[in-house]
């Protein structure tokens, strides 16, 4: 009879290379201090189908590298039939090659680099080095970037903690939130809204007919076109700015102060908007 539950253990005493074809269900990664490697996989509803991809699945080791490769479903997509949940661990630091059709992914702990290509599935991870991660429906959601990022959606939404070094972030119809980034950031939209709360050494936005909000940026350069989205981006008091703004049929609104030419090593940031009818807000932050 074929087991719902299957698992296996690799000794793995540092970071593995895991890498992961997977088709429809959940894979739920988790990097912890271990010095084993774990993948268990069960069939969601217990479904023989599900049993079937579990039976022919290829878990293997090579070294360093662990893969967990399922086989290609036969007739399409089954609905309910054919969901497998995929429960991995790995040691700290390990990095992830991920691709899915439809899985849902989430990694919990401290990631290497992250490559993830999802057609319809979610991606959720908690903290990673570096990452390429790409979404057709599925939203992206990650919380901590060590160094540099980049995603890109075609509908889905993609919320981004902290960027510590740069990030660039392409969304055709989904929102974008990034929390901060401190180095540069580059978001493109077609018609989603992108909201960044603190920006670093460059903010680079751009937004079919998207707003654009920036929260706080004390240094830098600004860069923001719309077509008919709204802009709005917040100065912290004591930086000197410079601006730019072109609208064409839409308002400005500034409630800075103006300033004296500022000294050298005062904080300074360069302003340029270009807005078709949006409305354009300069405030304190």
């Amino acid at each position: 009879m074929t087991e719902s539950i299957v698992r296996q253990d690799f000794p793995t005493p540092g970071p593995v290379d895991l890498k992961v074809e997977f088709h429809s269900g959940e894979i739920d990664i988790t990097a912890a201090e271990t010095s084993t490697t774990t993948i268990e996989l069960e069939a969601v509803h217990g479904d023989g189908y599900a049993k079937e991809l579990i039976a022919n699945a290829r878990v293997e080791q090579h070294g360093d590298k662990v893969s967990l490769i399922m086989p290609k479903s036969k007739n399409g997509l089954f609905g309910r039939k054919g969901q497998v949940r995929a429960t991995i661990t790995v040691p700290l630091d390990s990095s992830l090659r991920i691709d899915t059709s439809s899985a849902d992914v989430t990694g919990h702990g401290r990631f290497g680099a992250a490559n993830v290509n999802s057609g319809s599935g979610d991606v959720e991870l908690e903290q990673i080095a570096s990452g390429d991660l790409k979404a057709g429906s599925g939203d992206v959601e990650i919380d901590t970037v060590a160094d540099s990022v980049k995603v890109k959606t075609g509908s889905g939404d993609v919320k981004v903690g902290s960027i510590r070094g740069s990030g660039d972030i392409a969304a055709g119809s989904g929102d974008v939130v990034v929390q901060d980034v401190t180095e540069t950031i580059k978001v493109k939209t077609g018609s989603g809204d992108i909201a960044i709360v603190e920006g670093g050494d460059r903010v680079d936005v751009m937004a079919g007919s998207g707003d654009l909000m920036l929260k706080r940026i004390d240094r830098g350069e600004v860069v923001a076109k719309t077509g008919s989205g709204d802009v709005s981006i917040g100065i912290v008091r004591g930086t000197a700015a410079y601006l730019d703004i072109q609208t064409v049929t839409g308002d400005v609104t500034s409630s800075l102060d103006p300033s004296e030419m500022p000294a050298d090593g005062d904080l300074t940031v360069s302003i340029n908007v270009m807005s078709g009818t949006g409305d354009v807000v300069l405030q304190h932050a």
